[in-house]
């Protein structure tokens, strides 16, 4: 039976004038099912909410976020790589973080951004100015996003002070509220309701079956410590190419990066990541003498990536906060100890980035390449985390603000209590017996403390003739 939307209030109180298509009135009669979602709206409150079982009930933590005090939102922010300015402390904080690295900045543009899920219903330029430009949109949308999921809203809006540039941009505004001032800004809230709607009923209808792509990197380290640019031998576009990264301003491609085709087995992925290592070996015969590194950032300032790639399973917030639980956060325990330096720039909780062919790209494991063994349950933690994000919702440890700071300062004894629950949550799943001989070898390591080596040849442990 296919999961429904509801809406909790009707009417004037709803930021748009008539109930958005596949979303329906919540009464007090209403019966939700655990499959069902309840848009949460300021007005009449939520009747049967204790008959909500495991529903998913959006912004249900918005009083909590607006009961906390700005300073503490500031800090979480900050925390996740966002600069804010909320009181006159995080005014400060921002002023010195671009003070240090591009002189002082003059903020001359704002803009409210509206956020329904993790896609955006409208931006709203103030009169102060209306910057153009579609790659500033899109960096706003997503920006705008995140900074709601790392607060547990589903939905709300964001104020930002831009430069000029569109390049520094200051978090002056954050609310769990929703609201329309056109009919416009009314008619893209209609729209990415419908949507959600069309994607939730037809996903608890028939259920998920996801599709992983991924594109972890690695790197060449000459004898003498050097890294050997990737482009002197793998070409920028190939399945096994080079990577683009900005280098004290210029565009360089250092790194290596593998791009298997696509599948729905994760095992299978994996044999094509080793086939593409193969090909590359062939390529780099002529320099034997090179090591080839991945993980989080084996060599200093060049930290690298294991982004994952999903189809066929919709990009949510609750699909992302299961991805955060079950792959980030037990990779984050087989880390070297010093690879949290790396965040929050690089594999800060919940970064994606939503792909032209309408999936979506999760970018904040680091490279797995280490091992098969690492790579195989990583692939089958992101299969599992997409196909069972309902059934995962019922525990998620990093929604405790307490573990989100385990994750980004290494507090170890924390996490490994959240890895626990994180393994009990997917041992539960229905998916789980298909993919345990992935899976459990991951959280084994974890109890016995073990890590990965970034300054192994990764050709050793994938049995790639050196």
């Amino acid at each position: 039976m296919a999961g429904k939307v509801w809406a909790n209030t009707y009417g004037e109180a709803m930021p748009w004038s008539r109930m958005p298509s596949g979303v329906q009135q919540l009464r007090p009669d209403s019966q939700i099912d655990a499959d069902d979602a309840v848009l949460l709206f300021p007005g009449s409150g939520l009747p049967n909410v204790g008959q909500a079982g495991r529903a998913w009930i959006w912004n249900a933590r918005a009083a909590a976020a607006e009961a906390l005090e700005p300073r503490e939102i500031e800090r979480r922010l900050i925390r996740e790589g966002f600069s804010a300015e909320l009181t006159s402390a995080g005014h400060q904080a921002a002023a010195g973080r671009w003070h240090s690295s591009a002189g002082t900045v003059r903020y001359e543009y704002v803009f409210e951004v509206a956020v329904f899920g993790l896609g955006c219903a409208f931006v709203r330029p103030s009169p102060l100015g209306s910057y153009r430009g579609e790659q500033l949109t899109r960096r706003l949308k997503r920006a705008s996003a995140r900074a709601l999921y790392i607060l547990g809203l589903d939905m709300g809006m964001v104020k930002w002070k831009l430069d000029r540039t569109g390049r520094f941009g200051l978090i002056v505004g954050l609310t769990p509220q929703l609201s329309t001032r056109s009919a416009g800004e009314r008619d893209g809230l209609r729209l990415a309701a419908s949507a959600f709607a069309a994607n939730w009923e037809r996903e608890t209808a028939s259920g998920v079956s996801a599709v992983i792509g991924a594109d972890p990197e690695f790197v060449l380290l000459a004898p003498s410590g050097k890294v050997v640019p990737a482009s002197r031998f793998f070409p920028p576009q190939a399945p096994a190419g080079s990577d683009t990264v900005v280098v004290g301003g210029v565009l360089r491609r250092p790194l290596a990066e593998l791009r298997p085709a696509p599948a729905a087995e994760p095992r299978l992925v994996a044999a094509r990541l080793r086939s593409l290592l193969a090909a590359a070996a062939h390529r780099t015969a002529s320099s034997p003498q090179l090591r080839w590194l991945a993980g989080s950032a084996p060599v200093r300032g060049l930290p690298l990536g294991g982004h994952l790639h999903l189809s066929g399973a919709a990009l949510t917030g609750e699909r992302l906060r299961a991805l955060d639980n079950a792959v980030a956060l037990p990779l984050r325990l087989l880390e070297p100890p010093d690879a949290g330096k790396r965040r929050p720039r690089y594999g800060a909780l919940g970064d994606y980035r939503p792909k032209a062919h309408g999936g979506f790209e999760y970018r904040t494991p680091p490279s797995w390449l280490v091992s098969p063994l690492l790579a195989r349950g990583t692939l089958a933690l992101a299969k599992a985390a997409a196909e069972h994000s309902r059934e995962l919702a019922a525990d998620r440890p990093l929604d405790d603000d307490a573990m989100r700071d385990a994750f980004y300062e290494g507090g170890r004894s924390l996490l490994l209590a959240g890895a626990e629950r994180v393994y009990r949550a997917l041992q539960a799943t229905a998916g789980y017996a298909k993919y345990r001989a992935d899976i459990d070898p991951l959280f084994r390591a974890i109890r016995e403390g073990r890590s990965w080596d970034e300054t192994a040849d990764i050709r050793r442990k994938w049995r790639i003739k050196v």
